[in-house]
């Protein structure tokens, strides 16, 4: 089954309201096996109301439109249906019965504009709205593709208000899906897996064959802030079939991309490297210096928020040293022999088993005034439990955007190969 989702309202074309209700309606559908293959967003404008509830029709089965059961002159759903398909609209007593209802449980006069919201188009079915005067409309059409077969397509026009939509949804429209059309027998399923140090395009190239759309299951692709982020889709009955099914996948993109990946699912690298120092029972003092602090707030928020300044007690896992400038240095043999002193110190100072010093961090002013993507020298010492010293110094850039938390996620990225040869070790 393919799905569509429209949202009408000048409100949405505007910008000046987000779309929220597309958002929760896909995720239902998803729920119910069905993938939704489009999102349309169209204004308050009668003819565009036609031309896409038509084009929708030619390309999905199901279609479930979001606003426009109002009872004022810009709310045109039911009357979009009626010119795209032909159905002239005619009224339900039943429903104005219940809209009257409403507005006699309130003591209010019914304004002769909300009959418009009993007028429904021809041969189309009521979806009750047990709090609302708008009830929604549940619509079954027919159209010819271009090839000359025939369409069959299934509209549920609910309101927009999402305390309404919702309710609608789950008490009617699903069950509809469900018991008339026979979905949800399978579900989609995702399952992610967390890819840092390289391109998109670069690990695109080393899964050529994993990305293809037609593939089963489908891998999508996405970054954000630096992380690439692998989505494996699998539609299957439970989630215990999902994951036989998606195992062999996640096998070979392990094998594509080895140490590449670093984690699962919601999990960023600190998340990877809190599991496991928690796991080994030990800890971690971070020291960040330059104009910025990253990875100490991405710790610090897994940590205890009634824990001391330095992040936590002595038994646990996190210790945070605030941000310290080691400007003034001269040289850079001086800056670097600074530079492991500190770390040591603090280490010792505070009794963690690893420390992980990184920086200088570039001042916004820095990063906002430069041309192009910018590049950066920047500094990576961690001291390991046995008092093990590794440093490096790199050149890095990237946009302006996202380069702050680049530098941070290099910097764990190097912690975490760490971390995972010491424990290796014994």
């Amino acid at each position: 089954m393919r799905a569509e989702i429209i949202s009408i309202g000048d409100e949405m074309t505007s910008g000046q309201r987000l779309d929220t209700n597309s958002q929760w309606l896909s995720q239902k559908l998803s729920d119910l096996g069905v993938q939704t293959l489009f999102h349309t967003t169209v204004g308050d404008d009668l003819p565009s109301n036609v031309d896409v509830l038509r084009i929708a029709a030619k390309r999905a089965n199901i279609v479930i439109c979001s606003g426009g059961l109002g009872p004022t002159a810009d709310d045109l759903t039911r009357d979009a249906l009626s010119q795209a398909f032909d159905r002239p609209l005619e009224l339900r007593h039943d429903a104005l019965e219940h809209i009257e209802s409403l507005f006699a449980a309130r003591k209010r006069a019914m304004p002769e504009r909300n009959r418009i919201q009993a007028m429904f188009p021809m041969a189309s079915k009521i979806i009750p709205n047990p709090h609302g005067t708008a009830p929604g409309i549940d619509l079954a059409v027919n159209t010819f593709r271009q090839d000359g077969s025939i369409q069959s397509c299934r509209f549920f026009a609910l309101p927009g208000v999402p305390a309404e939509m919702k309710q609608m949804w789950t008490e009617t429209v699903q069950k509809r899906l469900q018991s008339e059309m026979g979905i949800g027998q399978q579900q989609w399923f995702y399952f992610e897996l967390k890819v840092f140090g390289i391109g998109e395009s670069d690990c695109e190239a080393l899964l050529p064959d994993l990305i293809k759309r037609d593939r089963i299951p489908r891998v999508g692709i996405t970054v954000h802030q630096a992380t690439i982020t692998l989505r494996i889709a699998v539609l299957a009955k439970d989630e215990s079939e999902a994951r036989v099914m998606a195992e062999p996948t996640k096998q070979e993109i392990h094998k594509a991309l080895g140490e590449l990946v670093f984690g699962a699912d919601h999990h960023e690298l600190h998340h990877v490297i809190h599991d496991k120092l928690v796991a080994a029972g030990q800890s971690l003092g971070v020291i960040e210096f330059g104009d910025a602090a990253v990875v100490a707030p991405w710790l610090a928020s897994l940590s205890d928020p009634d824990s001391a300044r330095y992040g936590m007690t002595a038994s646990k896992w996190y210790r945070c040293d605030p941000v310290m400038s080691l400007s003034g240095i001269q040289s850079t043999e001086q800056q670097n022999d600074n530079r492991l002193q500190k770390a040591t110190d603090f280490r010792n100072q505070f009794e963690t088993d690893w420390c992980l010093m990184i920086g200088p961090y570039p001042s916004p002013q820095a990063i906002g005034t430069m041309n192009g993507l910018p590049t950066f020298r920047f500094s990576i010492t961690i001291v390991a439990p046995n008092g093990t010293i590794r440093s490096n110094t790199i050149e890095m850039g990237g946009h302006p955007d996202i380069i702050l938390a680049r530098l941070g996620k290099t910097g764990l990225d190097h912690l975490l190969k760490q971390i995972k040869a010491y424990q290796a070790q014994g």
